[in-house]
């Protein structure tokens, strides 16, 4: 794993939250001033939280937080006990930025984030351009068939249940027409089952947070006028593309919650390349095989409480001089 040293995502993390007080949450260059830790600290802080689990994984999801830190536009490394348990004032922020893929390419974050009632609320819409003429969907599973009854081909095992490590490893045949009332079926699927999972590890871990994952048409949301946080196009196919690509209708429930995650500003927890040919299967950082940014497909694998923790941060932070991540690149 090509992690940051723990010292040079301290000393990034440093310029975040110091100096001048700032605004009030929501207003510009918004921050809640919050003291800040070492970022060994807010490490141990997060595993007392994760209890057993992280037991002998330690220096993984350490190395993972210091790399995402060091990563960020939002420079800031407040407590992790004051993100979830402190007394924070309430209000809400637009997080929007890019994080780095594979050393590769940047791709966009973005979300809203609030706190109200002692709690917090994360949001994330994505809007989707359904496929011109695409004459069926491929599926992942039998989830639609209370919707499409015998409009559905359903037979084999679900994506989710192969015990595969390949996103889309074929082992059954799910399909629909791509009819209008088939992908509205899909979105809607997604929008009441994806975010489960996320609420699912908030709530077994203790943490005050929920969230709210809406899928819906393009068409939709400007007709309605609705805050877009992601616009992607849908493909009809399953398939190992960037999640700024194309978000497919054969991707599993976990796998979308996986992808979400890297909407949220999480990176992956696996070796660069790995998964995409037969040769070379997916292979998480070790210990990373619990992780749902680890591991994707897999139903029981878990969102941690450094994964809530890196997205609600942010929140504490100044906002950044730019989102571009090539400002500061020779033009």
């Amino acid at each position: 794993m090509a992690a940051l040293p723990l010292a040079a995502a301290l000393s990034l993390g440093a310029a975040g939250c110091g100096g001048a007080p700032r605004a009030a949450a929501g207003a510009e260059g918004a921050g809640v001033p919050v003291g800040e830790l070492p970022i060994e600290a807010v490490a141990a802080e997060l595993e007392a939280m994760s209890g057993a689990v992280l037991e002998g994984r330690e220096a993984t999801f350490r190395d993972i937080l210091a790399d995402t830190v060091a990563k960020d536009m939002y420079l800031c490394v407040p407590s992790a006990r004051q993100v979830f348990h402190g007394d924070v004032p309430e209000g809400e922020r637009r997080i929007a930025g890019a994080m780095p893929h594979y050393g590769l390419f940047f791709g966009p974050m973005r979300y809203l984030v609030r706190r109200r009632g002692g709690a917090w609320e994360v949001e994330v819409r994505v809007a989707v351009e359904p496929p011109a003429g695409a004459g069926r969907l491929e599926l992942p599973d039998c989830g639609l068939a209370a919707q499409l009854g015998e409009a559905l081909t359903c037979r084999g095992t679900p994506y989710a249940r192969s015990g595969s490590t390949d996103a889309c490893p074929g082992s059954g045949e799910f399909s629909a027409a791509a009819t209008p009332a088939a992908i509205r079926a899909l979105l809607a699927r997604w929008s009441a089952e994806v975010e489960g999972y996320w609420n699912r590890d908030a709530r077994a871990f203790a943490l005050p947070v929920r969230y709210d994952f809406d899928f819906v048409l393009e068409s939709e949301a400007r007709a309605r006028a609705l805050r877009v946080d992601f616009a992607v196009p849908l493909s009809p196919t399953c398939g190992r593309t960037p999640y700024f690509y194309a978000i497919r209708a054969g991707w599993s429930l976990p796998v979308l919650a996986h992808e979400v995650g890297h909407v949220l500003g999480l990176l992956d927890e696996y070796e660069a390349l790995s998964g995409i040919v037969r040769c070379y299967p997916k292979t998480p950082f070790p210990g990373a095989e619990i992780s749902r940014m680890g591991l994707s497909m897999r139903e029981g694998t878990r969102l941690l409480p450094v994964h809530h923790y890196l997205v609600l941060r942010r929140f504490f932070c100044r906002e950044p001089s730019s989102t571009d991540p090539y400002a500061g690149a020779i033009r």
